[in-house]
């Protein structure tokens, strides 16, 4: 059994070795996923950053997000991060908090979601995986990231 709850302080070490552990990441874009951990942590009441991990009944941090309403949209949300730890990916945990992301974007009244990400080859089963949960490729700007690395706009309606 798992369950979706808001981080708290004690997950903190948790959420770093998780994003850090997928692989797919680079030391300073750890250090940007960690930027919104601390901004969520240290400023309550905050809106801009809603993050959530996906806890295994043992309180082992399996999977994390980060979303949030884009606040130059009516009803927008951009999915910051996500990321499941390499030893559970398969298991249904990054389909399970991308739903819960969703549902609360919904209930927030959003319409959209936004999701970017790389065209590298290491990040080919995290665009398998957006295709596979009903994303759609709306964009790509090329030489984004750095040469020969795209900006991939992803759109998820959320009806």
């Amino acid at each position: 059994m798992t369950r979706i709850r808001p981080i708290e302080e004690k997950d903190r070490a948790a959420i770093r070795e998780l994003i850090d552990g997928t692989g797919a990441f680079k030391p300073h874009e750890v250090d940007v996923a960690m930027e919104l951990v601390d901004i969520a942590l240290t400023r309550p009441g905050q809106e801009d950053y809603r993050p959530f991990v996906l806890v295994e009944d043992d309180g082992t941090v399996a999977a994390y997000a980060c979303f949030g309403k884009n606040p130059m949209t009516k009803a927008t949300f951009d999915l910051y991060w996500l990321a499941t730890r390499a030893d559970r990916m398969g298991k249904g945990y990054g389909r399970k908090i991308v739903a819960f992301v969703e549902e609360e974007a919904r209930r927030l009244g959003g319409r959209l979601l936004v999701i970017e990400t790389s065209s590298k080859e290491s990040y080919g089963t995290t665009r398998e995986f957006y295709l596979k949960i009903g994303c759609t490729l709306a964009a790509q700007l090329p030489d984004y990231y750095a040469e020969g690395d795209d900006k991939l706009i992803y759109l998820k309606k959320l009806g």
